[in-house]
């Protein structure tokens, strides 16, 4: 009787909604705690994350469920975050235990969800559930019966994420802050408003407007909203955009720019790299892209240097509410850029390209846990980590003589100047990848 009523009780909850996480892990009779990824007892770190529900011991799962459910007008974007956001979560616990066994319990409707996402869920989950399948409840109560029934894949991946994870170098100096965007918001207010954006006296601010401006003359005013704002004064709603108004690509664009390097990418302008993704879904994710903001080639190494921008977000008090989320997805792009499939299991090809972040905000905003996000960073393979007001002035300008901390890095990965040679290089880099 009780085994019913909890098969009733599932299915209330199956279309989506808060209740389902509760409800299937009062199903499973797992417990729901955080649970420990990373510690360092030498340092007093210890980083842990909160799962829905887990069986055995905090600090030796045997198994645990991740609960997500999806109802938009329109599949798409949420969609993808999702997956990112639950592969990232995936991957730190996997880290930390290779064994456990993992599920994950999709709620929404079918409809919802776009397909190459779910079969993405299905293929890196060791069990994934549809609530919307009609033995849902069965399955659930049978994984309650012995959670064996969750099965074991991709082992040797973990096994090798963890070993690459246990030898990273992790940063030991004070997190990144950096103020390049709030900044410049207090500096334009101070300079006043320019009808014309070729007369914005701060340069990097003057891209982001002729950017802008153009954008809006080409579709009549239905983007490029940033230079409406702008020449309104509405400061508030200039804070709030973020397609032109990004002063760190700005900046990363003006030095390469004028240092004279060979670069694909640009302001809102990303360049699309070849992932795991594509051949997961087919022709599902011919719309999706995995991008960098900017790619240039390593002469010295022999490997494109991809740039990322990347912010804390929360808003002009830097409240840090996303950034967790944020760096889940960078782990998870990770997997993307360097895993593939064979006979349906992922493998890890050596990492065959340099990762710069140019990051903006406050990156150490958990005052108990100050390098956890910085870590995180390193973990999903960035091999350079550069505060984006590393690149302007003490008004917020651009460092002229085209020299600075960016510039350092570049100039001792020996990067391709001739745009026909880097061309080359990249189209032969990403030809490799699509065979494989």
């Amino acid at each position: 009787m009780a085994y019913k009523e909890q098969g009733t009780s599932l299915v209330k909850v199956q279309k989506f909604g808060p209740s389902l996480e509760r409800d299937v892990v009062a199903a499973l009779g797992w417990k729901s705690d955080r649970l420990v990824y990373f510690e360092d007892p030498n340092n007093d770190i210890t980083y842990d994350l909160q799962v829905d529900g887990y069986l055995g011991e905090k600090n030796n799962p045997l198994a645990f469920v991740s609960v997500t459910y999806c109802n938009p007008d329109k599949p798409g974007h949420s969609n993808e975050n999702k997956l990112q956001l639950k592969l990232g979560e995936l991957m730190l616990l996997k880290s930390k235990y290779p064994n456990v066994r993992s599920m994950l319990v999709i709620g929404g409707t079918e409809n919802a969800w776009l397909r190459y996402v779910l079969q993405a869920f299905k293929f890196f989950f060791d069990k994934t559930l549809f609530t919307w399948n009609e033995n849902f409840s069965e399955e659930i109560l049978k994984i309650k019966s012995d959670y064996r029934h969750i099965p074991t894949q991709h082992s040797e991946v973990w096994n090798s994420i963890s070993k690459d994870w246990a030898t990273t170098k992790l940063w030991d100096q004070e997190p990144i802050r950096s103020e390049l965007r709030l900044g410049i918001w207090h500096e334009v207010q101070e300079q006043g408003v320019f009808e014309n954006p070729e007369e914005i006296p701060n340069s990097i601010f003057r891209l982001c407007m002729k950017t802008a401006y153009e954008t809006s003359v080409h579709t009549r005013n239905r983007n490029g909203k940033e230079w409406s704002n702008y020449l309104h004064e509405d400061w508030d709603a200039l804070w709030q955009s973020r397609s032109f108004f990004n002063p760190a690509e700005a900046a990363i664009y003006l030095t390469l720019k004028n240092a004279g390097f060979a670069f694909a990418g640009g302001l809102a302008k990303d360049e699309e790299v070849p992932s795991l993704i594509h051949h997961l879904g087919g022709n599902d994710v011919d719309n999706t892209k995995v991008s960098e903001d900017f790619i240039l080639y390593s002469k010295k190494y022999s490997c494109p240097v991809f740039i990322q921008s990347k912010s804390t977000g929360g808003g002009m008090e830097g409240h840090g509410k996303n950034i967790q989320n944020r760096t889940k997805e960078q782990i998870a792009r990770s997997l993307f850029y360097r895993g593939y499939i064979e006979k349906n299991e992922v493998k890890l090809r050596k990492k065959d390209f340099i990762w710069i972040g140019v990051i903006d905000g406050n990156w150490g905003v958990t005052k108990k846990t100050p390098l956890k996000y910085i870590h995180m960073l390193q973990w999903a393979g960035y091999d350079y980590l550069i505060g984006a007001d590393s690149l302007a002035n003490e008004h917020f300008d651009l460092i002229q003589n085209a020299k600075n901390s960016l510039t350092d890095v570049i100039n001792d990965l020996e990067c391709e100047k001739s745009i026909d040679a880097f061309n080359t290089l990249w189209i032969e880099w990403k030809s490799s990848r699509l065979l494989k």
